[in-house]
């Protein structure tokens, strides 16, 4: 089981030292934080704040995309939780546009998510699979993410994540909105429990900096509707979630 682990750990290493050489400069970077603030969460504090800083970026062969979470909570102390994906293009390798009905690029894509919570056995999963590009004309952005899924503290069992992302420009009258999220669907053999969960973050933002005169896409308030089916797997906790977001692009 180490040297699976460790295998996991090198590939990891390789492919980020991979696309770090060979990138020279960005093709294009976006930048964000936010705070959230929410109550009715499963496990642990009710209420809770959360500060996420986000990024993506794209370069010559591809693009790459993480997030921090930070909450400071009662139950358990600063908890810090963050998720790296890096991702190779077909497209962008081959010098050729795929056109393959609405998929536009397929791409290899290579993830880790973390956690410095529990303090006894850190939560550390690795994702390795394939991205399918739908973006069009109406989104910012539109992918399909399947991939493999080990959790480190899952004995020999690699499970299925299957992850839409989505984000959509829209306006009504002279207001401009956002509408964006992702959806992440998991085999039970990604937990110990062994059940099927969901998690869903659709977000809805009001442009507030185009509304003010200071700058479009610049400062954004809204809601984000947490939905957790089977909560880490945990059968029959469903978790729903409102929370008020104020983000920030730069």
């Amino acid at each position: 089981m180490q040297k699976i682990r460790n295998l996991h750990i090198l590939f990891l290493i390789l492919f980020c030292l991979f696309t770090t050489q060979l990138c020279y400069s960005f093709d294009w970077t976006s930048n964000n934080v936010q705070v959230l603030y929410g109550s009715d969460f499963e496990f642990g504090d009710s209420d809770r704040t959360t500060f996420t800083v986000e990024h993506a970026d794209g370069w010559t062969y591809g693009t790459n995309f993480f997030f921090v979470d930070i909450a400071d909570r009662n139950d358990i102390g600063v908890e810090v939780y963050a998720e790296v994906y890096s991702y190779l293009s077909f497209n962008k390798i081959s010098g050729q546009q795929m056109s393959l009905g609405p998929i536009s690029d397929i791409s290899v894509v290579a993830g880790l998510n973390i956690s410095n919570k529990p303090e006894n056995d850190q939560f550390k999963v690795y994702l390795l699979g394939l991205s399918f590009d739908l973006s069009n004309k109406y989104f910012d952005y539109l992918q399909l993410d399947i991939t493999a899924y080990k959790a480190d503290d899952v004995s020999r069992k690699y499970g299925l994540q299957i992850t839409p992302v989505w984000s959509y420009p829209f306006k009504i009258g002279l207001a401009r909105f956002k509408f964006r999220g992702f959806t992440d669907f998991r085999t039970g053999n990604t937990n110990n429990s062994g059940n099927f969960h969901i998690l869903a973050q659709p977000q809805m933002l009001f442009d507030m900096g185009h509304a003010v005169g200071i700058k479009k896409d610049t400062i954004y308030v809204g809601t984000e509707y947490s939905y957790w089916y089977n909560k880490f797997g945990v059968k029959d906790v469903n978790e729903s979630v409102v929370q008020a977001m104020l983000i920030g692009f730069f």
